[in-house]
Formats: structure tokens, sequence, C-alpha cells
């Protein structure tokens, strides 16, 4: 699942994910977001640090105090490369500065889910 405001990085994101044949699926604001994750969870969420309406680390705060979503691999995705130590000391399984580049995202994806497959 993929967080993001921005819809034109939201759909550069999905196109990279599906390339490697990752279903997908987009939410453009952090209200309902946990609720939603903890319906479909999947194997992975992006989540932007920046949203309208809330912080993607509020939105990580949720998913990590709920037992049926807390075990989902999280990847920040975000132009905010000053919070990547705030980020991965949270428990962020990646943390991807903008703009990115196709193989950065694609990489930090693989180690995510690896790190997930191992845990």
């Amino acid at each position: 699942m993929i967080l993001e405001d921005d819809e034109a990085t939201a759909e550069l994101i999905r196109f990279y994910l599906q390339e490697e044949g990752y279903e997908t699926a987009v939410a453009l604001i952090g209200r309902d977001f946990a609720e939603r994750v903890a319906a479909y969870h999947p194997d992975l969420i992006t989540i932007d640090v920046i949203l309208p309406d809330m912080s993607g680390f509020s939105v990580f705060k949720a998913l990590q105090e709920n037992e049926a979503t807390r075990d989902i691999p999280i990847v920040f995705i975000t132009v905010r490369e000053s919070k990547k130590e705030e980020g991965l000391a949270m428990g962020a399984a990646g943390y991807v500065v903008k703009p990115f580049s196709e193989g950065d995202l694609k990489t930090t994806i693989r180690s995510a889910l690896g790190d997930a497959a191992q845990a």
C-alpha cells in the first residue's frame, strides 16, 4: 500500500512496484489509513512523511500500536532527508529521499521485504 499525497509521485511508486510484480493500492490522505491497512494487510507499506492531514510518522505510530499491522514493513518516502535517522529509529524498514531513482526505490523495497521474510 502506498500513502502519498502527491498523485504523480504515487503513480510513479505504483508503476515501479507493479513492474516488480507487486499489486498496489494508493491512499492520498492519512486519515483512516490504519483501518484500511488492517483490513487489507499488505506485504509492505510506503508512507510519505509530509501529508496534508497528518504526519506520516503519526500514521506509522498508529500502525505500530495495532497488533494486526505492527508486523508489516514500512518504508518512508519523503523529501525530508533530515528525518531519516528518526524514521529508522522508529523501526521503519527503509527510508527513501525524493527525488528518488527507480533503482533506489526497488532496492529499498526488496531489502524491506527480505528483512520481513527473515523476521
